[in-house]
């Protein structure tokens, strides 16, 4: 029987989102499969039923209005070097001599440790540049910005390296997918394309689903918004984006996923339709004319996979989903909107222009594209090729 390791990142829930049906594609396989994770993505995997273990966390620091500091940053992971010695540690209690391949999503500690023990090893990202966006202190970044290199450059100890996004020119995380012009133009790197939940490929048709969960009857746009990433960030776009919600609610059919959060909101009731948790947001996105959310490569590619244009708040400081909004607006699929400039007037600017413009249209080639990739297949092949090479 063929043993697995699987790593994967635990910042948010992006990266647990496409390793769930990744290990029921690798079980369905009838192969045995280890899972390390922390954070939100260790809960998201168990919420799966997955049984995961519980790796030594990382982070980034964030400021009381949401904004990503590069202080707090380096104050929360001046240990970071400690702490990747411990997931380090950790990875190499849970691959054994038995262990046929590793694969890891995002994390470099899984990487040093199969490349220890001489097992080989599968990489799954879409973002390979760690990027700073701060003003300030040009030389901090400079040395922060060069001190990430380090982890690029053990990612490119990998056997190979699968980029889950859409190949180019759609590829949504392109600014943080700069690799080296030898391993770009090599057999290293493959696109395969955003790996997502398998009920993308068989969702009911719209009017069913228009009639269970009665949106849009009414004739007028409907707009979801998606609230997702980590747990702060996510209340603090919550809360600002609400009330302006309500009062455009008078225009617009609105729809507020929360992505697991408590929050009282029995203020709104009547004019917003809200779900704490939904099982497949994917049904939602299916039948909104647009959705709003922050700017996470999987999420964008949940949207734009079925062909819905969007308006992107990214994380204010957050290097990666600003050029992942910046890519999407300059394929003309989608809106970025700054967190800071968040008015009623603003996201009813953005709501509008895109009703009125060709986004619709120029995000439906991102649904025809990927109607011709499938990623969990390109994964598994790629595992049948690596183990058989080492045997």
């Amino acid at each position: 029987m063929v043993k697995i390791h699987l790593g994967v990142c635990g910042i948010g829930f992006g990266h647990a989102a496409r390793a769930v049906p990744l290990v029921r594609a690798i079980r369905e396989k009838g192969w045995s499969l280890s899972i390390s994770s922390y954070g939100e993505g260790l809960e998201y995997l168990r919420r799966h039923g997955l049984d995961v273990c519980e790796a030594p966390r990382v982070s980034y620091g964030v400021l009381q209005e949401g904004k990503v500091s590069i202080k707090m940053t380096i104050y929360k992971n001046i240990l970071l070097p400690v702490r990747i010695l411990e997931q380090v540690s950790y990875e190499l209690s849970l691959i054994d001599r038995e262990t046929d391949l590793v694969i890891s999503d995002t994390r470099a500690s899984t990487v040093i440790a199969a490349k220890i023990l001489g097992k080989p090893v599968l990489t799954i990202l879409n973002q390979f540049n760690i990027r700073i966006l701060y003003p300030k202190y040009k030389w901090i970044i400079e040395s922060l910005e060069a001190a990430s290199h380090l982890v690029g450059w053990i990612w490119l100890k990998s056997d190979r390296i699968l980029v889950a996004d859409f190949p180019p020119p759609l590829t949504i995380s392109k600014y943080n997918l700069v690799f080296p012009k030898d391993i770009e133009n090599g057999e290293k790197v493959r696109y395969i394309g955003p790996i997502l939940e398998d009920s993308i490929h068989n969702l009911p048709d719209q009017e069913y689903l228009k009639s269970k969960y009665k949106v849009g009857l009414s004739g007028k746009p409907v707009i979801l918004f998606k609230a997702t990433g980590p747990l702060y960030e996510r209340k603090i776009l919550v809360h600002k984006l609400i009330p302006i919600l309500v009062k455009l609610s008078r225009e617009f059919e609105i729809i507020v996923t929360l992505g697991g959060l408590d929050i009282d909101l029995r203020d709104t009731e009547g004019s917003l339709k809200i779900y704490e948790w939904i099982e497949n947001p994917l049904e939602l996105i299916s039948i909104s004319d647009i959705v709003i959310t922050r700017a996470g490569q999987t999420t964008l590619a949940k949207i734009l996979s079925l062909g819905k244009p969007v308006i992107m708040i990214p994380i204010p400081g957050h290097a990666e989903q600003n050029g992942n909004a910046a890519s999407v607006e300059e394929n003309k699929a989608g809106v970025k909107l700054e967190e800071q400039n968040l008015s009623e007037e603003t996201l009813k600017s953005s709501i509008d222009y895109i009703l009125n413009s060709s986004y619709r249209i120029k995000a439906l080639n991102y649904s025809k594209v990927f109607s011709s990739l499938n990623p969990v297949q390109s994964v598994l092949e790629e595992i049948d090729r690596l183990k058989n090479y080492t045997k």
